[in-house]
């Protein structure tokens, strides 16, 4: 009976071993596989540093959509800034609807983030730097900016100018006075 026990654990131990073992091994292979897909998130600036590098992976990129949405046909052209650079982003059309805001004097554009591959030297668009992305997602969207007027500063442009006026006037007819002549 002892004999039976030992054997029956050691049959359990082999059990759990293999089990270990095996999930182990799929856990590696996953970390593996999820490595290589996933995509790197990137500002502008190791866009640029790093372009050899990260030419044709897959990247993350977030920024603000400056200027106007160029549609072309089923895609559109974006441009992203991060605060450092503004990078092309090339997407279907459908993606780039979705963005109601761009950014420019009067308005705030929406924040996107935009995964896709780079491409340090787009052969389909002439060698710019580009991001072909696949997906496209509204982080924050854009408002309107209210222009503030400071009163402050109006005020004491003003005066100045006022002020400079009264200069030049108080100049010019002082050398256009004739000068008082000593002869009667």
């Amino acid at each position: 009976m002892i004999i039976i026990e030992t054997r029956n654990q050691s049959t359990e131990t082999r059990k759990v071993s293999h089990l270990l073992l095996v999930s182990g091994f799929w856990f590696l292979v996953t970390l593996v596989l999820c490595a290589q897909c996933y995509a790197y998130a990137v500002s502008s600036e190791e866009l640029i540093e790093k372009a050899k590098e990260l030419d044709g992976k897959a990247v993350v990129y977030r920024g603000e959509v400056v200027t106007d949405i160029l549609e072309r046909g089923a895609h559109a052209w974006l441009n992203a800034n991060d605060g450092g650079n503004a990078i092309g982003i090339w997407c279907d059309a459908a993606l780039g609807k979705k963005i109601k805001f761009t950014g420019d004097y009067k308005h705030r554009g929406d924040v996107i983030e935009a995964e896709g591959i780079f491409n340090r030297a787009c052969a389909q668009h002439n060698g710019e730097l580009d991001i072909h992305a696949s997906r496209v997602d509204i982080i924050k969207r854009g408002s309107q900016v209210s222009e503030r007027l400071d009163k402050d500063r109006s005020y004491l442009a003003t005066a100045l100018f006022l002020l400079t006026a009264f200069i030049i006037i108080r100049y010019r007819k002082r050398v256009s006075e004739p000068a008082p002549s000593d002869c009667p």
